[in-house]
């Protein structure tokens, strides 16, 4: 099973260039900022759970998507207070 899910990941990985992959967490960074403005103590959900700071959470954006994943950045209540949730899911 686990061959079949790296083949998989090079195959994502050499369908998508280089720029594509960068504009993925280019993108989901610049929504990050149209949810949360200049707060910095904005909060951010990660699919696992956890609760991170928005630098932390730009760095998973980052690597999930230099990993082959699709990002996705939403608003939503984090602590209870406004903040972002993000996924992740491979095509």
């Amino acid at each position: 099973m686990a061959s079949k899910k790296k083949k998989h990941r090079k195959k994502v990985l050499a369908n998508s260039s280089n720029a594509d992959i960068e504009m993925r967490w280019v993108n989901a960074w610049n929504e990050i900022y149209e949810v949360i403005g200049n707060r910095n103590d904005a909060k951010c959900l990660l699919p696992d759970g956890n609760v991170v700071n928005v630098e932390e959470c730009q760095g998973w954006l980052q690597q999930s998507a230099l990993a082959g994943f699709q990002v996705r950045v939403e608003s939503g209540n984090v602590l209870g207070g406004l903040g972002v949730v993000v996924f992740r899911w491979r095509d």
